[in-house]
C-alpha cells in the first residue's frame, strides 16, 4: 500500500514544516526568556487549569509525554521555581503540579514573544479560509487518535 502524491507530499510537509516552527519557536523562547517551548507548554496548560493545579498523568496526556518525559519537564519547573508538586489531598498516592505565581509571571512575560513569533512563522503564511480547514483536519486527526482508531 502507497499513499497517494498529494498526501505524501501533505504528510512530508507537515513533518518538515511542524519540526521547523517547534525550532524556531523555542530558540525564540530561549534567546528572550531562557525558557524552552515544552516549559512555556506546561505553563499554558496549568494556566488553563482548574486552580492552576493538574494531576502528573492529566499533565502528561496535556503536553502528550510520558510519564518519565514529564518528570524531566517538572523537574525543570521545580527548579525555576515554576511550579511545585504537592500529595493530592483527596488521593495521597497520586501527585499535583501546582503552578506557582513566579511560573504565572513567567508565562506572562513570555507570551508576547510567543504569539508573535506563531504570527510571523504561522499566521501571516496561512490565509484565514486555509487556516479554517488546517483546524478541521488537524481536529478530524486528533479526535480519531485521541478515541483511538476503530477496530
Amino acid at each position: 500500500m502507497s499513499l497517494s502524491r498529494e498526501h505524501d507530499a501533505a504528510w512530508r510537509g507537515f513533518l518538515r514544516s511542524s519540526a521547523l516552527l517547534l525550532r524556531v519557536l523555542d530558540a525564540e523562547l530561549r534567546a528572550e526568556h531562557g525558557m524552552t517551548h515544552r516549559t512555556y507548554d506546561a505553563l499554558v496548560q496549568l494556566s488553563e487549569a482548574p486552580d492552576r493545579r493538574l494531576h502528573m498523568k492529566d499533565l502528561a496526556a496535556a503536553l502528550v509525554h510520558s510519564a518519565s518525559g514529564l518528570t524531566r519537564i517538572v523537574d525543570g519547573l521545580e527548579k525555576s521555581g515554576y511550579a511545585r508538586r504537592e500529595p493530592d489531598p483527596a488521593n495521597r498516592r497520586s501527585t499535583l503540579v501546582v503552578l506557582t505565581p513566579a511560573g504565572l509571571a513567567a508565562l506572562e512575560n513570555a507570551w508576547p514573544t510567543h504569539v508573535r513569533g506563531v504570527q510571523r512563522h504561522f499566521a501571516d503564511q496561512v490565509s484565514p479560509e486555509q487556516a479554517q480547514v488546517l483546524a478541521e483536519v488537524f481536529r478530524g486527526i486528533t479526535t480519531n487518535l485521541e478515541d483511538g482508531p476503530p477496530s
